[in-house]
Order: structure tokens, then C-alpha cells, then sequence
């Protein structure tokens, strides 16, 4: 650690915490400062948590277990523990288990292992070990449930139904926490931001231009580690929410999107309570944005404004996450005739693949054979005629 910088990251905090499990003696601390520095936020704090759920089991383990370098059998051993579960644990999914062990392989190099040899994480075992989990599992990664806005895109189209975008606005009152709501709800969609990205916004980040839209800087995001920074589009709609609340809450600068926490005063002669509004200073997270959806999702259904069929309130509230603003919007694009390229350039994916992969249930309903069956087989043949 250089004089220069007395802070340790997570990273390296967990590193010394386990030092016997660990051989640095090959590691460069200045290789291990840049390649810390050179994380994003996100990618950091996941390296840390599997860093940390691997050192624990090397620990747990009789004999203790060497961590770095591992041994290829000690990572299938760490594998299957994993998939299997306990009783407070769920078993872990392939995609987990994949990202764990790549965790694993990004510190080896860093610690200066793997540049004449192979890392432990790519002998034929270890590979094989998670082939086998995956078939097993034959599982695909859970996709966030779609917050669609609530209309048809295109003429002929039929409205999507369940939560929208526009059944959650409606939920959301006059009151500062129903001003902040809707305006954190609309920004989202419009945008298609990534929570990262919702949770970072500040005031200086918006301008409105003269035909009442909207335009929002963002600085920082996953697939834009250079910081060079985009430009996303925002409805006058949303604009006008977004106003409403900075001039409730009084915020001119820092995070646009905080905590609003109420202090109810002591009932008074008549046994009546008074509550005040006070605007945290901090951003909110990603577990306030979650926690803000799901709220509304239920008052929603509570004000009649989303219909679902009875017994599917939770499973539903369940499968929505900060993700499904973005996931909802690029299907949305996707139904209104907008191309992946075109998809992918406005919502900063890394790919029109990926946006694509997003849309893949709008997709099947819209492809060759859905377009040509779907005319030949309406339902009003009868069999063999």
C-alpha cells in the first residue's frame, strides 16, 4: 500500500483479513492497487462477496484449505457445496457459480499467478464440474419481469396487461412521498436506466430544452467504465414530475432520488398526531428503489389501477426488480417496430443482441411463424377440413 493512498479497498481488506490462506508472495502491491482501481463500484462489490463466501469455506474446511493458489480439486469440492444448498442457504445457480469462479481466476492473476501456468480455475474438472451442474440445473437465468407503460405500441396491438407504468403513476398521490415516487417511476422508464445509474442521478445531471423535454447526463454506467458519459431523452411528462418533486422537497443540488423520513409529533389534547416530512441528505439505494416499487405495486392492485388474477399478487410483487424499468421499455421499443441497433444505442446496451435477448418474449409472438400461423390457424378451422 503506497503512502499516498492510506485506504485500503474491500478487496484488500478481505485479502489481509485471511492472509494464511492466501500466498502473495508473487503479488505486486501496486499491480493489486490498479487492478482494484480499474473495478467498477458494481464489479468490485461482487469480487468481494465471492472472495469472501470462498475464503470462508477454505476456512471452514478440516484440513484448512489453501485459497490462493487453489487446487483444481478443492474448487470442484467448493462447486458442488455451492449447488447443493443447506438449510440456510439456498443452492446457487449456474450463472452464480460461473461469476464465483471467475471471481476466483481475476485474483489469481492479480496476485501474479497464471502467467506460466494455467490457473486452477481452468483445469478440466473445474470446467467439466460446472458443465455437469448446468445440465443438471438446465435452468435460465431469471429475466426481471417487464414494467411496460401500459399502451400499444403499434396499431393492431393489444395494451400489455398486469403492472404498467402507467398503473403505478396513477397509485402514486399528491402527497412529497407520491411526488418522489412518480417522479423516480417516470425518469426510469423514460431512461431505461440501470439502478447504478436511477440512484446517482443528481440535479445537475438534468436540463430541460425548450419543448418542455428533457435530457439527462449520465456520467457513469456498466458498459461505459471510460466515464465518457451519454445523453438519454425524457418526456415532458416526466420532466414536469421530476420539477414538482425537487421543488417539494427543496433539493437544488446533489441526489435527486432520497429518503423521506417522518417524525410523528406526541397526540396533542384532542389525541390527534401530526407528522413532518424531513429529505435525507443521501442517495436512496438499490434496496429503496426495490423496496418503493413493490409498495406501489400493491397499492396499485389496493386502488383498482392493476388487475391481477387472484392468488398472483405476490408471485407477481416477486418477479419485479429495479431492472424491469429497462427491461420494459426495451420491449416496448421492440413492440413499437424499433430495431436492436437502435434499441441497444438508446439504452446503452452492450449489444443489440443483448437488447434483443430482452425482448425474446415479444420476439416469438412477432416472428415468422407466429405472423403466418397465426392467419391460418385463428381457431375458426375445424380439424381436417
Amino acid at each position: 500500500m503506497t503512502a499516498d493512498r492510506p485506504f485500503r479497498s474491500s478487496v484488500e481488506l478481505v485479502l489481509g483479513a485471511h492472509a494464511p490462506l492466501v500466498d502473495a508472495r508473487a503479488a505486486r502491491p501496486l499491480a493489486l492497487e490498479a487492478a482494484v482501481a480499474a473495478m467498477a463500484p458494481a464489479t468490485k462489490a461482487a469480487i468481494t462477496a465471492d472472495l469472501r463466501c470462498f475464503l470462508a469455506w477454505c476456512k471452514s474446511r478440516r484440513p484448512v484449505v489453501t485459497a490462493v493458489p487453489a487446487d483444481p480439486e478443492s474448487l470442484v469440492h467448493y462447486l458442488h457445496w455451492l449447488a447443493k444448498g443447506s438449510e440456510i442457504r439456498a443452492p446457487a445457480k449456474p450463472a452464480t457459480l460461473a461469476r464465483r469462479i471467475a471471481s476466483i481466476a481475476r485474483i489469481h492473476r492479480i496476485l501474479g499467478f497464471g502467467e506460466k501456468e494455467p490457473l486452477p480455475t481452468q483445469a478440466g474438472m473445474v470446467r467439466d464440474t460446472l458443465k455437469a451442474i448446468r445440465r443438471k440445473r438446465r435452468e435460465r437465468q431469471r429475466q426481471a419481469a417487464p414494467l411496460r407503460f401500459g399502451e400499444a405500441m403499434a396499431e393492431g396491438q393489444a395494451p400489455p396487461e398486469g403492472v404498467t407504468i402507467k398503473g403505478l403513476l396513477a397509485s402514486c398521490g399528491t402527497d412529497i412521498t407520491g411526488k418522489r415516487d412518480a417522479a423516480l417511476i417516470s425518469l426510469a422508464y423514460d431512461a431505461g436506466l440501470r439502478v447504478s445509474e436511477l440512484v446517482g442521478a443528481t440535479v445537475a445531471d438534468l436540463s430541460q430544452a425548450v419543448d418542455g423535454s428533457g435530457r439527462l447526463e449520465i456520467a457513469h454506467s456498466k458498459t461505459d467504465q471510460l466515464g465518457e458519459g451519454a445523453l438519454a431523452w425524457l418526456s415532458p411528462d416526466t420532466m414536469a414530475r421530476l420539477s414538482a418533486w425537487l421543488l417539494a422537497s427543496g433539493i437544488t443540488q446533489g441526489a435527486v432520488f432520497r429518503r423521506i423520513n417522518v417524525l410523528t409529533s406526541p397526540p396533542d389534547d384532542a389525541g390527534e398526531q401530526t407528522q413532518r416530512h424531513y429529505i435525507g441528505q443521501k442517495p436512496l439505494t438499490r434496496q429503496g428503489v426495490v423496496a418503493i416499487l413493490r409498495r406501489r405495486v400493491f397499492e396499485a392492485i389496493d386502488l383498482g389501477h392493476v388487475e391481477l388474477e387472484a392468488g398472483m399478487e405476490g408471485d407477481t410483487v416477486r418477479s419485479l426488480s429495479a431492472h424491469s424499468f429497462r427491461v420494459g421499455l426495451t420491449q416496448d421499443l421492440f413492440a413499437a417496430g424499433e430495431d436492436g441497433a437502435g434499441i441497444a444505442l438508446a439504452l446503452r446496451w452492450s449489444s443489440p443482441t443483448t437488447a434483443l435477448r430482452y425482448a425474446r418474449e415479444l420476439a416469438v409472438g412477432n416472428n415468422a411463424a407466429a405472423r403466418v400461423l397465426g392467419r391460418l390457424r385463428d381457431g375458426g378451422g375445424q380439424p381436417g377440413s
